[in-house]
């Protein structure tokens, strides 16, 4: 099995940068749909730069309270 050619990475990685430019896109689309979007935060970012707010579908917040995250007051 050879390895991939730069060619091979440099579409890999467009495709990445385009899925994730999808996913960015969406949580404008949910509230368009009806869906209210709740603000959770936290103190410290989880990652060196990581995000300290996020807007998440009201169906995940149990899995994002369960990674230290909690509601915005």
């Amino acid at each position: 099995m050879a390895g991939l050619t730069k060619e091979q990475r440099a579409q890999r990685e467009a495709e990445k940068l385009a899925a994730q430019n999808g996913a960015e896109q969406n949580p404008a689309q949910q509230e368009q749909q009806g869906i209210e979007l709740v603000v959770m935060v936290r103190d410290f970012p989880e990652f060196p730069g990581g995000p300290l707010s996020a807007e998440v579908h009201p169906d995940e917040v149990d899995n994002w309270l369960a990674l230290d995250w909690r509601l915005e007051e």
